[in-house]
């Protein structure tokens, strides 16, 4: 069995290379999608693809969510690749790394974002942010600010698009040039897919007979469902001898929180969010 095989980026070519364009302009993109629909696998891929990630010039985060706890993020990010403008004023103010974490801690939000401001004025930055809660309008306004006045991109990976589900982001990313839409994949690329993951899996000894067709519908041509139900069948507790407990994998599948087990509407000829 293959357990080394690199994750595919399959049909979602058109994806790609908006965000490259995106990348190159230097423009903000707001990419929104369910779970598991491959927001973050096509972000990894591009930026290993691009010459800016080389450069030392991204600052990608996961998971941080409120004004505070962003601006320290992006700070400690700043400081780790030795940022200029944030250095130098580390330095006038008699900060060494013992007691950047203080600095960090005992300033107030307010003295945090100028530092923060200076440091992306004066270099040339991507930021990623990933996993993270619904904006509130303060981070929302941190962000208004980096994008419009001080020329830095950000790029927010969003579960959605509704104010509940990614908060004061839509009016900061209000043109379609500006959003990038990730859906189910189409037909062909989600059976390209599946036989990755039969090979990945080593399923190929086990009874297809029906599975392709049954993990195909279940999984909404969703990638990362797809990937993760066939995951679980490679798994002996959903084996009976060669055959595969389709319906227990799709139990503990909704359980687990994939929540995207629907038919797919789509045609040979569509493209994933397009």
């Amino acid at each position: 069995m293959s357990r080394s095989l690199p994750l595919p980026l399959i049909g979602r070519a058109v994806e790609y290379q908006k965000l490259v364009e995106a990348l190159e302009r230097c423009e903000s993109l707001l990419i929104s999608g369910p779970a598991g629909i491959g927001k973050t696998a096509l972000v990894m891929r591009v930026l290993e693809d691009h010459p800016v990630a080389a450069a030392g010039s991204i600052i990608y985060l996961s998971g941080v969510g409120g004004l505070r706890p962003l601006l320290c993020a992006l700070l400690r990010r700043l400081y780790e690749i030795e940022d200029a403008t944030l250095r130098r004023q580390l330095r006038n103010e008699g900060v060494a790394k013992a007691t950047f974490s203080s600095w960090l801690q005992t300033h107030r939000a307010s003295r945090l974002r100028g530092a923060l401001y200076r440091s992306m004025e004066g270099g040339q930055y991507w930021v990623f942010l990933d996993h993270i809660p619904p904006l509130t309008l303060a981070v929302a306004k941190v962000v208004k600010e980096l994008t419009r006045m001080r020329e830095t991109p950000v790029y927010i990976l969003a579960r959605g698009l509704s104010e509940a589900e990614v908060g004061h982001v839509t009016d900061l990313y209000w043109s379609d040039r500006q959003r990038l839409s990730l859906g189910p994949l189409p037909a062909r690329a989600a059976r390209d897919l599946l036989e990755w993951c039969i090979r990945r899996f080593g399923l190929a000894r086990l009874d297809l007979n029906g599975f392709r067709q049954e993990i195909l519908h279940l999984s909404g041509h969703n990638p990362g469902t797809l990937i993760h139900m066939c995951a679980l069948a490679a798994e002996p507790r959903y084996q009976y001898g060669s055959q595969i407990k389709t319906k227990l994998i799709r139990i503990d599948t909704l359980v687990s929180g994939y929540n995207s087990l629907a038919p797919p509407k789509l045609t040979e000829s569509t493209h994933g969010g397009r």
